[in-house]
């Protein structure tokens, strides 16, 4: 004759998710319940408010862990950005850095009585310097040259060159002259080219 388990042993041993008395009648107090409430109340009713309570502190943990581990998140965020901030532009003082030796040399050689070919020779070796350390930063120059379309964004009208012999070839609106160049990081404008436009033929 086989014997039958007892299902109410093979249950019990079964429920590790079983709540212990004091920590439901806790979860009940923590609901705002009396004593008499508390006694009143169906053994059947008390284990589902409880089991409710439970998931409800449980849900508060992992509230409360989300949250944490957001402010950590914002924190590293901020943290890094700064990192790279400081990174970006240490790497851009270090390639400016030889351009203030060159200055230093320019100045030096000003009090030495230098000529002023040596003095020009010194001023474009340090913009040669200059236009070197923002291309290794990724800068990149923009020039507008006589003749080329003008650009919104890439260029800066600041006024109009009435139409000369020379400028026949050039169509009206177009760039006659660069004032100074612009400067451009990847798809950022830093600065337009500052240009001056070719009149209208009709213009006065």
């Amino acid at each position: 004759m086989t014997h039958e388990p007892d299902p109410h042993t093979e249950n019990d041993e079964e429920a590790p998710d079983a709540i212990d008395p004091i920590e439901q009648e806790a979860f009940l107090v923590e609901l705002g319940l009396d004593d008499e409430t508390i006694d009143a109340t169906p053994a059947e009713v008390m284990e589902i408010l409880s089991r409710l309570a439970a998931e409800r502190a449980t849900a508060d943990e992992a509230r409360m862990r989300a949250l944490a581990d957001f402010r950590n998140f914002q924190r590293r965020s901020i943290e890094n950005e700064s990192r790279a901030r400081r990174e970006g532009l240490s790497a851009v003082v270090r390639s400016l850095l030889p351009v203030l030796d060159h200055f230093d040399m320019a100045l030096q050689s000003v009090g030495a009585a230098a000529t002023i070919e040596q003095v020009v020779a010194g001023v474009s070796m340090v913009k040669g310097e200059i236009m070197r350390a923002l291309e290794a930063n990724g800068i990149t120059v923009i020039n507008a040259v006589p003749g080329d379309a003008f650009e919104p964004g890439l260029h800066e009208a600041v006024g109009v060159k009435p139409i000369e012999a020379g400028d026949a070839e050039f169509e009206p609106g177009s760039i006659a002259l660069n004032i100074s160049a612009g400067y451009i990081l990847g798809d950022v404008v830093l600065r337009p080219a500052k240009v001056m436009l070719i009149a209208d033929r009709d213009s006065d």
